[in-house]
């Protein structure tokens, strides 16, 4: 269990636990805009000694494991970072309601030794809510959404504590103010349809005593830095500069929608082919130069340039297969950015990454650089810092079901300078 947070003083004040790095990001960077001391790490490269930061955000890499796999890894990170006397732990969980939430909660609370844990899952700044215990997206039950629809993690049900209580989980359903129930294992889910339930379900857990392991995604994060003792001041969203070369590993229709949005915009989209994707050595035959010979091209006249896989993966292909595709995808799109970072035309662009497995795929064959986060240019659209061959490059990330489908436009029109196209 966690030491008394008022008995000793603490170099980390929190822990965050995410299911995969753009969630690890756009929670972190909620912190960060506020002037707390934010440090990501990888689970898998988790150190004993303890870092020197307001808050820890741990990337579990658990969203595509199995839910046995994901629970150990959660416990074996939660086990670890107990060591580090954090007074809060926060799990940070995907408002579609993707990865093994259940687990992921069961996990932190068996390995911290607490009972309780306080679950707000929604982000109605994107237009999901939680209602009389059902997640909403867009006004659509969630397992009626695009997220029901989804190609390898569809929400098959929009009560929310459905996804809890096969783990072991007590679930309460909290429209606050409430009185909370107390007993083991227990996860509270709160209703949010706003920003100030936020607040309201905050104060409630604190004059409960309550505040030690909460869980929700990074709407619910940005309500709780003073009340877990953070700095709160307001911070101006970065500026980005035009143009953007955006690379698309997600499947997810939101994308799709925003990709499509943006060609209207006058973006150049190029659609990357199954061999460009999936053949181990592509950018080094003859085409691969040739393909990488035309993206200097377009970025030589300035355009934005988005780069997207195309691919629509056949339901009836069995799952191992889809998740070789899934992996490979990732991976060569994350070679394919290294490589254009290292042009000449590139040097004038802001990249954007759109996806957790590209998003991570990229900095494993980076070698991890060291992480920046230095803001939020919109909701879910994270920008963060990396020094690449001796300069620093400011890159954005969000993740593929995160944003409405005007979003690309949105983000150009009210953050870029300079042209666009």
């Amino acid at each position: 269990m966690f030491q008394n947070e008022t008995k000793m003083e603490y170099l980390t004040r929190l822990v965050v636990i995410a299911d995969d790095i753009t969630g690890a990001f756009d929670t972190g960077v909620q912190f960060s805009k506020r002037g707390a001391s934010v440090q990501v790490a990888v689970g898998a490269r988790l150190g004993e000694e303890a870092p020197r930061a307001d808050v820890v955000v741990i990337d579990a890499e658990t969203r595509h494991r199995t839910a046995r796999d994901a629970y150990h890894e959660t416990y074996r990170i939660a086990s670890a970072v107990g060591a580090w006397r954090a007074p809060h732990l926060y799990v940070k969980t995907d408002s579609g309601l993707r990865g093994n939430i259940g687990p992921a909660i069961k996990a932190v609370l068996d390995a911290t030794g607490e009972d309780f844990a306080a679950f707000a899952p929604a982000y109605p700044d994107i237009n999901r809510v939680t209602r009389d215990g059902c997640q909403w997206v867009d006004g659509q039950r969630i397992e009626d959404s695009v997220y029901g629809r989804d190609l390898f993690e569809p929400v098959r049900t929009s009560r929310v504590g459905q996804l809890l209580s096969p783990y072991g989980l007590n679930v309460c359903e909290c429209k606050a103010p409430c009185k909370l129930a107390y007993g083991p294992s227990t996860a509270a889910v709160f209703d949010a349809e706003c920003n100030e339930d936020f607040h309201r379900i905050a104060r409630l857990i604190r004059d409960e005593g309550r505040l030690r392991v909460t869980a929700g995604c990074a709407a619910f994060a940005a309500s709780l830095p003073a009340y877990f003792g953070l700095p709160d001041r307001a911070a101006e969203a970065p500026e980005v500069h035009a143009p953007l070369v955006i690379v698309c590993g997600s499947l997810n229709p939101v994308t799709r929608y925003q990709f499509e949005y943006g060609e209207r915009m006058g973006y150049k989209r190029v659609i990357l082919s199954r061999r460009q994707l999936l053949e181990a050595d592509y950018l080094e035959s003859e085409d691969g130069r040739r393909l990488l010979a035309s993206l200097g091209d377009v970025m030589r006249s300035r355009r934005t340039l988005m780069l997207d896989t195309g691919l629509d993966v056949p339901k009836d292909e069995p799952d191992d297969c889809l998740e070789e595709t899934r992996v490979l995808i990732a991976r060569r799109l994350g070679a394919l950015l290294l490589r254009m970072l290292g042009m000449e035309e590139a040097r004038d662009y802001t990249p954007m990454i759109i996806g957790g497995d590209t998003l991570i795929a990229f900095l494993t064959q980076a070698g991890f650089p060291r992480v920046v986060l230095e803001g939020e240019v919109s909701a879910g659209v994270v920008m963060f810092s990396m020094v690449f061959r001796g300069r620093t490059i400011r890159m954005l990330s969000k993740s593929g079901g995160f944003g409405s489908r005007t979003l690309l436009g949105d983000v150009v029109s009210e953050r870029m300078t300079g042209r666009c196209q």
